[in-house]
């Protein structure tokens, strides 16, 4: 059996993988990038949505200008629950991108291989190689031939469903099975979209207590529109999708302008069963990025930002050279994605639309103050729980109270029994990484 030998062997070529790999190839490792895929390919269960710092990390790697070129410009988003919306601009005029992944990927994996990677598509790796308890390369199969590669270290970025992972026993924690399913579609931009008035780019809405609905716009003058129904829902979905999907963007008036009369481009693709969780990022000679370590709810449209950001800690502890570098990127993605983790559970819960967060929208849209801090969280600078400061909402909730709206003060007390949970669990992330354990 053929045996090679490398730095990193990174196995997972898309938008956590190819990051890595341009930054470690540029600082002269040696490296090798996997997929088991036939490359390039698409990969449309995704929102394709990257913040405006996401796409200035974009810009480092060297693909942001063919980004920019390729794809809308998506200045602000609009958040939508029950008619009442919020328009959020990006700072400083700065935009966010959804180029479809066929090309953000295809992108990526081009600019690993001018940075020095080696890129080897339809190469599916079937075990891990060890030595005295560590991690030491992989064994691998392309077109028939198994061989064995041998790295300092090996980097699952395959996924949510990561076979690295498994193979690794990367245990997860944290986890939580997602009370939506959902379905995704392109559909070609029509009027409604180009209207002038129209002040958003990109809408998350929740038009009613059940079902979610997602539009980003995306390169080829399409639209990305996504349901997000309420798991309860699916009974009513089997045998049916195409329809019930249909009939959810019917109903609601933030989607139907945009399917009335119009035709679906390519297939109607889903996702029945999703599970959310953190999964243990480092051990001896591996480590994991993307899905493969992190994997939250898509509603905000999180997950491609945070894979750019987190390949690029990753980076620097594999530079490092230690273990203990590969574990101090661990605890740090966790104490830095943590709040945002439990931001898209909220958003991805039917339960979102509760008398509080109402009277939030009816009251953020007319607060300046409110939407700038939205978009510093957008840029990452804040916390998302950190956007409405606390005596502003004890005001808001006290305030609805006296007019006699008592649901509020009901989901206020809930709210706050969650806050008082995501707070001890992120102070439990905070002693890990101090501890370096």
């Amino acid at each position: 059996m053929p045996t090679q030998h490398f730095d990193a062997v990174i196995v997972g070529a898309r938008c956590a993988g190819a990051p890595l790999a341009v930054h470690l190839a540029r600082a002269g490792q040696k490296v090798l990038l996997l997929d088991a895929s036939k490359l390039p390919s698409d990969q449309p269960l995704s929102t394709h949505f990257v913040s405006p710092v996401g796409v200035e990390w974009l810009d480092e790697l060297g693909v942001g200008a063919d980004v920019r070129r390729l794809s809308p410009a998506s200045r602000s988003l609009r958040l939508e629950m029950l008619g009442t919306g919020i328009t959020v601009p990006f700072a400083r005029g700065r935009a966010g991108h959804c180029l479809r992944r066929l090309h953000l990927d295809r992108l990526l994996q081009d600019a690993a291989v001018r940075a020095g990677a080696v890129l080897r598509d339809q190469t599916k790796v079937v075990a891990l190689l060890r030595e005295d308890g560590r991690v030491v390369g992989v064994e691998a199969v392309h077109a028939g031939v198994r061989e064995e590669i041998r790295a300092r270290v090996v980097v699952a970025a395959d996924g949510r469903n990561s076979t690295v992972a498994d193979l690794a026993g990367a245990e997860e924690y944290l986890g939580y099975d997602s009370p939506r399913f959902g379905y995704w579609a392109y559909w070609p931009m029509q009027a409604a979209w180009r209207d002038p008035a129209r002040a958003f780019d990109s809408i998350v809405a929740f038009a009613d207590d059940k079902t979610a609905r997602l539009i980003f716009q995306t390169d080829g003058d399409l639209l990305l529109i996504g349901v997000m129904a309420a798991a309860s829902d699916l009974p009513r979905w089997r045998g049916r999708y195409e329809q019930a999907y249909l009939e959810a963007l019917r109903a609601s008036p933030v989607t139907a302008p945009h399917v009335e009369g119009n035709e679906r481009q390519g297939n109607l693709v889903g996702m029945l069963s999703l599970r959310f969780f953190f999964r243990r990022a480092a051990g001896p000679g591996f480590a994991l990025v993307g899905d493969a370590g992190l994997h939250k709810d898509p509603t905000p449209g999180l997950g491609i930002t945070d894979a750019l950001r987190d390949a690029k800690a990753l980076a620097r502890a594999i530079l490092v050279g230690s273990d203990q570098a590969l574990v101090h990127y661990w605890r740090q993605r966790d104490v830095d994605s943590i709040d945002l983790f439990h931001f898209a559970q909220d958003m991805g819960d039917p339960g979102y639309v509760n008398a509080l967060n109402r009277l939030v929208y009816e009251r953020a849209r007319e607060s300046p103050e409110v939407i700038r801090r939205m978009a510093r969280q957008a840029d990452r600078e804040i916390s998302p729980f950190a956007v409405l400061p606390t005596t502003t909402l004890l005001r808001w909730v006290a305030g609805a109270t006296l007019r006699g709206d008592l649901p509020v003060l009901s989901s206020f007390l809930t709210t706050g029994k969650r806050s008082v949970g995501f707070q001890r669990l992120r102070r439990e992330r905070e002693a890990l990484l101090d501890a370096g354990i």
